[in-house]
């Protein structure tokens, strides 16, 4: 096969293989010559052509995954609705953020994000400069004006909602046992809690999130 005679096949071809490989084995267990072994005869020399590394054909995997984002599009429909209150909101998005077949699909991949520190650095910027004041915090600001929410500063605590959700409690961040994931969403509910937001029915569909990582 040439490497050049169909650049846009040739990368949807590594990319779909490579993305089914890390599923199956886990990023970490897949190697650059496996995603070649799998390929019907393409070499090295080609694959090298249009990724550089293993880390870069990730990164166009993910980027390929998330270019419809459906959570961000559940979020907006949820921020739109007007028969909740903002701590009714607040607690669907993180139900959605846990359920979303995209979200579940990358954490399927198997990456440990503590051996991939640029991804986990975009990720925690990504958390409190993004993420926090576009979805959550307009929400949290909602709930200050409705009283459902209780708390000082609805930026800050924006930020902390989504590091919680993104970072401290993420699975491909922090791995952790059943008894480990119990004690750090009762950290988390008892905080939410303060602030009167109740999301103690949230765990179930948590603890069936990180149950595929054990």
């Amino acid at each position: 096969m040439s490497r050049n005679a169909h650049p846009e096949e040739t990368e949807t071809l590594i990319l779909d293989v490579a993305q089914n490989l890390f599923i199956q084995k886990g990023y970490d267990n897949t190697t650059i010559q496996d995603i070649i072994d799998n390929l019907g005869g393409m070499t090295k020399g080609a694959v090298y052509h249009h990724f550089k590394s293993k880390a870069s054909i990730l990164e166009a995997v993910t980027n390929r995954l998330f270019k419809n984002n459906t959570l961000s599009a559940e979020w907006e429909k949820i921020k739109s609705r007007t028969d909740l209150n903002g701590a009714d909101k607040l607690k669907r998005m993180l139900l959605a953020a846990v359920s979303d077949e995209q979200e579940q699909t990358f954490r399927r991949m198997g990456i440990h994000l503590q051996n991939m520190p640029q991804m986990m650095s975009s990720l925690l910027i990504r958390s409190v400069n993004e993420i926090a004041p576009k979805a959550f915090e307009p929400v949290i600001e909602e709930g200050i004006q409705d009283g459902s929410i209780d708390v000082l500063y609805a930026a800050e605590f924006a930020q902390l909602v989504s590091i919680f959700a993104n970072i401290w409690i993420n699975p491909l961040v922090f791995p952790a046992s059943d008894e480990e994931l119990k004690r750090k969403f009762m950290t988390i509910s008892s905080i939410m809690e303060k602030c009167k937001i109740d999301i103690s029915d949230l765990y179930p569909a948590l603890e069936n999130m990180c149950s595929e990582f054990r």
